[in-house]
């Protein structure tokens, strides 16, 4: 059985499924399964091809964090890693899903991600973690915010855990429309709305509550392995995968 979970929310975007499921085929090493997380009122629900990925989760229409967090709670005892990518992303390194799980494996318990041509390694867009750490802190992602701003919270959980591994060796693509890799539609528009108010709430919550739950989880994690090698720099938020 795979380790590594990769849990992936999409409304609207059968094609960028296809996209990423024809990427993740050629250069996946076998060490991870794919989720999708598909809302049961998305008028293209019946577009996507279902049959094309290990599992698929649908429900009641979501925000991209809580349909993170719910997979990623509920299949943190069945695999050692779970993940986070948006289906604009585009596996490019072959056997990256082996390397990032063997990065996490030298660490003991920690977040591992590569270089997705557009913020790394400033912040991970998309990201490895060991599964302990869902179960501790019982998320993925605070869920004060809704869409933006997991991966600003990823680089400062690495950081505040010292147990965070940039890997530029290991390449998924973001085809994020500000990059002009792809379109503006209605789902990034919907995501950049949101994003003040998940930027305001993500600010209260690393001042308020996340030095004390960073320190707290890295007791009952332990020692890491080895000693924090992510890249340095200012975090930002931005608009984040979907």
């Amino acid at each position: 059985m795979p380790s590594l979970l990769m849990i992936v929310p999409s409304r609207g975007r059968p094609s960028n499924l296809d996209r990423l499921v024809e990427a993740w085929r050629t250069t996946s090493s076998g060490h991870a399964d794919l989720v999708v997380a598909l809302d049961d009122d998305d008028p293209a629900l019946y577009q996507y091809n279902a049959h094309r990925v290990a599992m698929v989760t649908v429900g009641p229409r979501q925000s991209f964090v809580t349909w993170t967090n719910e997979v990623a709670v509920d299949h943190a005892d069945d695999y050692r890693f779970i993940g986070s990518m948006g289906d604009d992303h585009r596996p490019r390194t072959v056997g990256w899903d082996r390397m990032l799980c063997e990065a996490l494996d030298e660490i003991g318990s920690g977040v591992a991600y590569g270089d997705d041509l557009a913020a790394s390694p400033i912040l991970p867009s998309a990201v490895v973690m060991t599964s302990d750490i869902v179960g501790e802190l019982g998320y993925m992602v605070p869920p004060v915010v809704e869409h933006n701003g997991a991966d600003t919270f990823w680089l400062e959980l690495g950081r505040g855990l010292g147990r965070a591994k940039f890997l530029p060796e290991v390449v998924i693509e973001h085809m994020h429309y500000t990059t002009g890799k792809s379109a503006i539609d209605h789902i990034y528009l919907e995501g950049a709305d949101r994003l003040e108010r998940d930027g305001r709430a993500l600010d209260r919550y690393l001042a308020e509550r996340f030095p004390a739950e960073a320190g707290a989880l890295a007791s009952r994690l332990g020692e890491p392995r080895r000693r924090e090698t992510a890249a340095r720099g200012a975090a930002r938020l931005a608009p984040n995968q979907r």
